[in-house]
């Protein structure tokens, strides 16, 4: 009866364990999925004070505004899938979209401009 009893506490120990250890890796990388859209803001100075290049990115307002200069991992969830690495130094309004790219960061994800917009995520560590 005792192995049974502590079989049940090493394997119950072991669960939580594993589960806080999850929780931990997770509450530290943000996951925003939604549209991926383009805008052409190359050149233009960025909410974040900086003149933004083709690698820069705008999250939407009042939904999800990371740090400036956040490192940000777009994917999208269509073939190709692709991943870029942009940087957040903008916000916007963004209708139906949760991140602005350039057209060549969109162009990168394996999409032409006249696309206008692809299903896909973003990660960044917090």
């Amino acid at each position: 009866m005792k192995k049974i009893l502590f079989s049940v506490f090493v394997l119950a120990s072991s669960l939580m364990a594993a589960f806080s250890f999850t929780g931990e890796a997770s509450a530290k990388t943000k996951k925003v999925s939604g549209y991926i859209t383009w805008y052409n803001g190359v050149g233009k100075i960025g909410a974040d004070g900086k003149r933004l290049g083709h690698w820069d990115c705008a999250t939407k307002i009042g939904f999800d505004v990371p740090r400036k200069g956040t490192k940000i991992r777009a994917r999208s969830k269509a073939k190709p899938k692709k991943v870029i690495t942009v940087y957040k130094y903008d916000v916007g309004r963004m209708p139906g979209a949760v991140l602005d790219v350039s057209p060549k960061a969109f162009r990168a994800l394996g999409y032409p401009t006249s696309k206008g917009k692809v299903a896909g995520h973003y990660t960044y560590k917090k």
